[in-house]
């Protein structure tokens, strides 16, 4: 049971936290000594001193830091107060969480604590709230009380998104792109008439499934982004350990053995399969014992083998859905299903689902997220014939010059870079295919294709802004391109040269122009 206004403090590992980050900093050095067979031995005995200097340093700093950091959990707030030199001091008001998630990263797993952020809106890069070390009994219960506490308080300045819509500016000129865009202020909640059953659901996914989702995933961008963390980390060990000019020597002997379109070929091949089984070990990693609750309005999930996270948020709180049909996945009927809520990592949706039968993607949502509605493919509005040339125009321009740059350069060889022009028009009428919009019962859904195709789902009140515009060829074809961001969102999720009827509806519903 958590007493409620008293001091409370952070667990005493943190006091290693400083220490530990600043070994983790000299990891790369250590290494490179490691890897030159350094004899640590024979180093001048002032060396030794001057890290055990610095060692006690750091741990008495980090000793007043931990005393200074205090917490207090009262009837309707939460405050945080922390600072050596510069004292800082946060309140959060129960009403304004948003999500309270706790996670164990690396070093707190280790060392078997947790940590505790919770999410408000308009928070910055990192959460409004961080008590970084927790040991995990308390951080849960903290969870807990939180999840209570902000689903019966209110926020005292509620008041604020009394209205749905502030103001809505159209700029129609008749030599110029159309612009539209509509600014509102964002609602605590869909106002929604669906309610939510007391009845506990819950999701777990199994191993057969998180090998299926992983192996579907091509998430090749979580592949650059550790190869880039890697490379940075590893880049002066790498060089010490190869020969000096190893790449160049290996590229120009195996030229020597094979013509150069079957070493593009083969390269090409090993690259895109080492990436493939990179990109399953991290998906596994990343979200090996998936599982998703639902306990009235609160939702929780939980994911991963060595970074541990956990979130907890209001249902009626997700800002808008997120269903992604990959290449592989569309082929096989499988979907993942994402979450928008307000969150400091801006750039990572919350996973509900990473694998399921898109035919059961309603039937997941009625438990989770029931104000919203996937509509079949065959219900939207897609592009109309006439834009099928804006799809593809640009990218078969640059295609065709990247292809005669590689023919005036390789000669005979560069004549294969010719199959990728129908590659492309294939993809890029996957993407006109794929383009579609409704507009039903308060609810807009968007669906576009870059690789995947996406779906978007999102209701009135948390749409943030919208935007029309086109360019002057599209004037002329009396097409528009329609984008909208919600809440908690740093991207916009727009559809490409639609029928400009299709489109008006839109914008007139949500800037309320007509009753």
């Amino acid at each position: 049971m958590i007493k409620m206004n008293e001091r409370r403090t952070l667990h005493p590992i943190y006091i290693l936290f400083g220490l530990l980050q600043t070994i983790r900093g000299f990891l790369p050095f250590i290494l490179i000594g490691l890897v030159k067979g350094t004899d640590w031995t024979g180093l001048n005995w002032y060396w030794y001193a001057g890290a055990a200097a610095l060692a006690v340093v750091i741990l008495v700093f980090s000793f007043l830091e931990w005393r200074s950091f205090g917490f207090w959990l009262e009837e309707d707030r939460i405050i945080i107060r922390k600072g050596l030199l510069l004292r800082d001091e946060k309140t959060i008001y129960y009403g304004r969480i948003h999500s309270v998630n706790v996670e164990q990263p690396l070093i707190q797993r280790l060392l078997g604590v947790a940590q505790v952020k919770i999410e408000t809106p308009g928070g910055n890069k990192k959460a409004d709230g961080i008590l970084p070390a927790l040991s995990v009994k308390e951080a849960n219960d903290i969870q807990l009380m939180l999840r209570k506490q902000a689903n019966t308080k209110t926020e005292p300045t509620s008041d604020v998104f009394a209205d749905a819509t502030e103001a809505a500016e159209i700029d129609m000129p008749a030599d110029r792109p159309l612009i539209v865009k509509i600014n509102e202020k964002p609602l605590m909640a869909a106002p929604s008439k669906v309610e939510v059953s007391s009845e506990i659901r819950s999701v777990t996914l199994k191993p057969v499934q998180l090998f299926q989702a992983a192996a579907t995933s091509t998430n090749f961008g979580l592949v650059a982004a550790f190869l880039a963390g890697l490379y940075s980390f590893a880049d002066d060990i790498i060089n010490q350990l190869l020969p000096d000019h190893f790449f160049e020597t290996m590229v120009e002997d195996s030229s020597s053995l094979m013509p150069g379109y079957i070493l593009i070929v083969m390269v090409g091949v090993a690259v895109i399969g080492f990436a493939w089984l990179l990109s399953v070990l991290l998906y596994v990693l990343k979200y090996s014992g998936f599982s998703v609750k639902r306990d009235g309005r609160q939702i929780s999930v939980s994911y991963g083998l060595l970074e541990k996270k956990s979130f907890v948020f209001d249902s009626k709180k997700v800002q808008a859905v997120i269903v992604n049909e990959g290449l592989l996945r569309q082929i096989f009927g499988y979907a993942e299903i994402q979450l928008q809520i307000v969150s400091s990592d801006k750039k990572e949706q919350l996973m509900l689902h990473p694998f399921l039968k898109r035919s059961k993607v309603q039937s997941l949502l009625n438990d989770f997220v029931p104000q919203v509605t996937l509509p079949s493919n065959t219900d939207l509005t897609g592009a109309p014939k006439r834009a099928l040339l804006y799809y593809v125009r640009i990218e078969l321009l640059l295609a065709l010059v990247a292809c005669s740059a590689l023919i005036v350069f390789l000669k005979t060889d560069g004549l294969w870079s010719l199959l990728l022009i129908p590659l492309l028009l294939w993809w890029r009428r996957s993407c006109y295919v794929a383009a579609g919009v409704k507009l039903a019962d308060g609810q807009l859904t968007l669906r576009n294709r870059f690789i995947s195709r996406t779906t978007y789902l999102i209701r009135r009140p948390q749409i943030v802004t919208m935007r029309v515009n086109r360019s002057k060829g599209q004037q002329r074809k009396q097409l528009l391109t329609l984008s909208v961001r919600a809440l908690g969102s740093p991207f916009e999720y727009k559809v490409t040269c639609l029928d400009r009827k299709d489109v008006e509806p839109v914008w007139r519903w949500y800037s309320r122009s007509q009753d």
